[in-house]
């Protein structure tokens, strides 16, 4: 009976026990947790202890409980207690450390969360400077493609004016060589005219000369008949008058510029002296002649030759010679001769010779003036003309230095902006391997015969080193029809153009050397060209 009670003393301390545990205050379902885990982990007493407590149990259950028994129950229930305040005292730690766990564990995750947020807000920034380094790559790749394609079309503008300036500098070229040709043309045919002059003049000079000569000996021979005369003045009126002819014959000679004429019947002297029949025939011949000359003056030679001819058929006289340097300025010399015949020359002979020298000295000073005249003009025309070419091969020259110097510069400026083909791929075009060809000495004949090509068969075509010339057979332009042109390929003017003809005065159309190369090149599908 003692044994119950005890075992309820016992039960009433346990329940005991955890009033005063639930009335030390309240604990956390972590903390009841904790410690029911605890006691499931608490030391099991071993097997043979077991065994032995329910033998001591089922011993006491038999036997009489003594004071002894009941002292050692105390003490046991004493060091249940002990031990049941120790578990408290270990689970009240545990749940301090459990509670400054938890305290930590919220410091650090607030801490986390401070850092997780700095670090949000650090990759925004970086998110926000990364998009910004990309619209500025961006904008800077349009910007440069804006700038290329800008070059690009300074570069097609800058060709495409040099073309333009090039095509008229050709023009203006084929334009100044048909001027200079025109001009040289009518150069030479004033040469030729002032030649032409120069010639008469000087046949003018020798008829003069003549004429000087032939005046000379007739006044010596009329002052020999004048001497004669004076000596047999006392036969005058018994001899006939016949001597007397050859100072007449002297001024038809005169008058007939020294020709030789057929004698007829001899007139009387009183027919001869008179002039009634010669001297009238002699005034409207000279007449006549300057009618003619107004008439005449802008014919030919021969014809004014020919016309002097029936003017000295009609005065009577037939020369058996032809006049063939006769011109249209010799028939002065005539008309000079001719008005030497007047009625007062022949009326006073002596007067009439010193008028006649001083009208050939004046006549031969005003011929020389006018040659020197013509060799002053002549040499100023040679002067103006030489100044003229020397003054073209100086342009000419400057022009083609400023062409060279911009053909340089698009040169550069094309190499740095072409890339060519690369070399694995140079045998995809086999055709344009070999071009171009940028050799000072290259010799074109040689080239084409290297490449198999003979041609010495080929006598439609002209080759020389530098350029190639020949008949083609092309489409024109506006009306669609075939017409065959004269193609020249230059490499010295680094043009390919063609002309209407093989004269090559007009220029049809022309192709420059840099528009060729520039189809060969691989421009990466980046030029806008």
């Amino acid at each position: 009976m003692t044994c119950p009670g005890l075992e309820n003393g016992c039960y009433d301390d346990d329940e005991l026990q955890v009033q005063r545990r639930q009335s030390s205050g309240p604990r956390d379902y972590r903390t009841e947790s904790l410690a029911v885990s605890l006691r499931s982990f608490a030391p099991s007493p071993s097997p043979r202890a077991r065994r032995t407590n329910e033998a001591i149990e089922d011993a006491g259950l038999r036997s009489v409980p003594t004071e002894e028994g009941v002292r050692h129950v105390e003490e046991e229930r004493i060091q249940a207690l002990n031990n049941i305040e120790e578990l408290e005292q270990k689970i009240k730690d545990l749940d301090n450390q459990m509670e400054e766990s938890a305290q930590e564990v919220e410091v650090e995750r607030a801490l986390v969360e401070a850092e997780q947020d700095s670090e949000v807000t650090a990759l925004q920034r970086e998110k926000e400077a990364l998009e910004a380094l990309h619209n500025k790559i961006q904008h800077l790749e349009t910007k440069s493609q804006q700038e290329k394609e800008k070059d690009c079309e300074v570069l097609e503008a800058e060709t495409k004016r040099f073309e333009d300036l090039e095509f008229q500098h050709l023009e203006r070229e084929s334009r100044q060589d048909e001027e200079k040709e025109l001009g040289t043309q009518e150069l030479l045919r004033e040469v030729a005219d002032y030649q032409r002059s120069t010639v008469t003049r000087k046949e003018r000079l020798l008829t003069l000369k003549k004429q000087v000569e032939q005046i000379t000996q007739q006044a010596e021979r009329e002052k020999g008949g004048r001497s004669e005369k004076d000596d047999g003045s006392h036969l005058s009126d018994t001899l006939p008058r016949k001597k007397a002819v050859p100072p007449l014959n002297a001024q038809f000679m005169c008058a007939t510029l020294g020709r030789s004429f057929q004698n007829k019947s001899h007139q009387p002297l009183v027919q001869s002296t008179s002039c009634g029949s010669i001297l009238p025939r002699i005034l409207s011949l000279s007449n006549k002649e300057s009618e003619a000359r107004r008439l005449q003056k802008g014919q030919s030679g021969s014809r004014a030759a020919s016309q002097t001819n029936v003017y000295l058929d009609a005065f009577g006289y037939r020369d058996s010679q032809a006049f063939d340097t006769m011109s249209v300025d010799s028939s002065d010399s005539i008309e000079t001769s001719i008005s030497a015949c007047s009625p007062d020359n022949i009326s006073s002979a002596s007067t009439s010779n010193v008028a006649r020298l001083e009208e050939m000295e004046r006549l031969l000073r005003e011929a020389q003036a006018e040659k020197n005249r013509l060799l002053e003009h002549k040499e100023r025309e040679m002067e103006i003309r030489k100044q003229a070419l020397e003054e073209e091969r100086r342009r000419r020259e400057d022009l083609e230095k400023r062409l060279q110097e911009e053909t340089s510069r698009r040169q550069k400026l094309i190499d740095r902006e072409v890339k060519l083909r690369e070399k694995q791929r140079s045998q995809a075009r086999p055709l344009t391997r070999y071009l171009p060809v940028r050799k000072d000495d290259f010799d074109l004949r040689a080239h084409i015969e290297s490449a198999g090509h003979s041609t010495d068969t080929c006598f439609h075509l002209s080759i020389s080193e530098k350029t190639c010339r020949g008949y083609l057979v092309k489409m024109g332009g506006k009306i669609k029809t075939w017409k065959k042109r004269w193609f020249v390929f230059d490499h010295n003017r680094r043009t390919l153009t063609y002309y209407a003809d093989k004269h090559e005065t007009k220029m049809k159309g022309v192709i420059y050397f840099q528009a060729i190369e520039e189809v060969y090149y691989d421009h990466l599908k980046n030029a806008h060209k």
